[in-house]
């Protein structure tokens, strides 16, 4: 029997794949919700949903694009205190570098997916990266300067 998967199923699929089960599996999913019967209505319904989801998913590239563009123009500026021999004492982390780019440029940023695990702990111009959308990768400047 052919059915549409409406979540992963370990060894089966992934969401949205249609797959072929013995027709007791399939009831078994489709009474526990976890898929539907391939027919003409269900494709129907998929591939709605999957125009949908493009279309959202484009949407949201753009605004990735435009929020790279925003970020990549102005560094970020942090001040630390340095030691006598040039050493810093502390470090900026991602967490702070997410907040800055929220109170400055009002974008939501989220820390784990930054590609740069390193923190910035030296006097300068360091650039991180950072993925804001799948394959879009905004490079922040982040310069720190003594206090």
């Amino acid at each position: 029997m052919k059915i549409i998967l409406l979540e992963d199923i370990r060894g089966k699929g992934k969401k949205d794949d249609i797959i072929e089960v013995a027709s007791g599996y399939a009831t078994h999913l489709i009474r526990n919700k976890q898929a539907v019967e391939a027919s003409k209505g269900g494709l129907k319904k998929l591939d709605n949903q999957k125009a949908a989801r493009d279309a959202e998913n484009e949407k949201l590239k753009e605004e990735a694009i435009k929020n790279k563009e925003i970020l990549e123009k102005k560094p970020l500026e942090f001040q630390l205190k340095v030691g006598s021999d040039g050493r810093v004492f502390k470090s900026i982390s991602s967490k702070q570098i997410v907040e800055r780019v929220q109170k400055d440029f009002g974008i939501k940023l989220d820390k784990r997916k930054f590609k740069t695990k390193d923190t910035v702990n030296s006097l300068g111009v360091t650039n991180v990266d950072i993925e804001l959308f799948k394959g879009v990768v905004a490079t922040i400047k982040v310069a720190i300067k003594e206090q």
